[in-house]
């Protein structure tokens, strides 16, 4: 008798009353039923829903692109990593040390339009190809080949008129002036686009006595940190690499944390649209959720029903959002930026399992209100509807 009294009971029947328990799984999936049932409302609350998502994964991708656009000089066609003041007879033992790609002249001259000397202009040049140093993307024409060649960025050629063919005449300092045949218009961001690159001939024709800056590209898998301790140790005055900014260099990043305040607020705004559909699909099927309470159903199992419903709603809203973003959205801004740079804005896979999973918890979050709401109301008001 022992034995039969300390037998547990069988599997899947409530302990206390021997009646069978419903499964979890069943439960969820009931839950799912109620939120698919009426299709008409369910598309519409996954494709709101999906919209505030796929928001929120573009601002999450351009706060993002802002960080690099601040931080990374990569983003802007820049491919060295290092640049330092360095003695030419040093230059052939700074190409030799380990981790070294390749070194390079850079020339930077700041003139202005000879015909608009209201209108700046940067001049970079390269003894040979930039490309191996910089590469903002050709969006017209072709890459230099000559001394008087010239590739324009997009906000200079738009501001002078510039079209390949189209010649450019900077004036320099002590009233040297340089002319140049445009070749190629570039998508640039630095110096607000109003920048150009050439071969240093006729720069150093102008001006003797211009020095260059020396750049190091980085082999691929080195330590930059490694490589500027070498070349310091060597005898280099570090300088710092710049990206695309503006001139308050905080302002970049003041900007990517609003764009993260803006996708919290859509947030709210899924959380909100999550409370509402759900909330209908209870009030629907309120008989029925009545029905489950009065056979025993508790605070859980009521939740886990209303959860099947919310996660019915959250999955395919968060899926839809992200390709929204990938096909649409990011495609979209772009090619609204295209003119003037090239900028990638597809979402990294932290982000978007961000946001799929700040949708999960946003579904738990309106399951725990909405559960609130029907727990609160008494049973016999759901059974007169049932």
């Amino acid at each position: 008798m022992a034995g039969v009294a300390g037998r547990a009971p069988p599997a899947g029947r409530d302990p206390a009353r021997g009646r069978p328990r419903p499964r979890a799984g069943g439960l969820f999936a009931l839950g799912v039923r109620f939120s698919t049932a009426a299709r008409a409302r369910w598309v519409a609350a996954v494709a709101t829903i999906a919209v505030c998502a796929g928001v929120v994964t573009l601002m999450l991708a351009l706060a993002s692109l802002l960080e690099r656009l601040r931080e990374d000089p990569g983003t802007i066609g820049k491919r060295y990593q290092i640049a330092v003041a360095l003695d030419p007879w040093l230059v052939n033992e700074a190409e030799r040390l380990p981790g070294v790609a390749a070194v390079g002249e850079r020339y930077s001259v700041d003139a202005a339009d000879s015909f608009r000397l209201g209108e700046p202009v940067r001049l970079i040049a390269y003894p040979g190809d930039h490309t191996e140093f910089e590469a903002p993307p050709l969006a017209e024409g072709r890459r230099i080949r000559a001394p008087g060649e010239i590739e324009v960025g997009v906000g200079l050629a738009d501001a002078l008129g510039l079209r390949p063919g189209s010649v450019l005449a900077a004036q320099m300092s002590e009233a040297e002036e340089v002319r140049f045949r445009v070749v190629g218009i570039v998508r640039a961001l630095e110096h607000d686009g109003r920048i150009g690159w050439v071969r240093p001939d006729r720069l150093l024709a102008a001006d003797p006595g211009l020095r260059p800056q020396v750049v190091v590209r980085v082999s691929a898998g080195a330590d930059p940190a490694d490589v500027t301790r070498r070349l310091v140790d060597l005898g280099a005055n570090v300088g710092r690499v710049g990206a695309a900014q503006t001139d308050n260099a905080a302002f970049l990043a003041v900007l990517a944390a609003v764009l993260r305040g803006v996708g919290f607020a859509v947030g709210l705004v899924c959380l909100y649209a999550l409370v509402q559909a759900l909330t209908v699909t209870a009030r629907e099927r309120r008989g029925a959720v009545a029905v489950l309470r009065a056979s025993g159903a508790d605070a859980p199992t009521v939740g886990l029903v209303l959860a099947g419903a919310a996660v019915a709603v959250a999955i395919p809203a968060a899926v839809a959002g992200v390709l929204l973003e990938l096909f649409a959205l990011g495609p979209l801004v772009a090619r609204l930026a295209a003119g003037f740079a090239s900028l990638p804005l597809a979402p990294t896979a932290g982000q978007i399992a961000l946001v799929v999973g700040g949708l999960l918890v946003l579904a738990v979050l309106a399951t725990a209100v909405v559960a609130r709401r029907v727990l609160r109301e008494p049973i016999i008001a759901g059974l007169r509807e049932e």
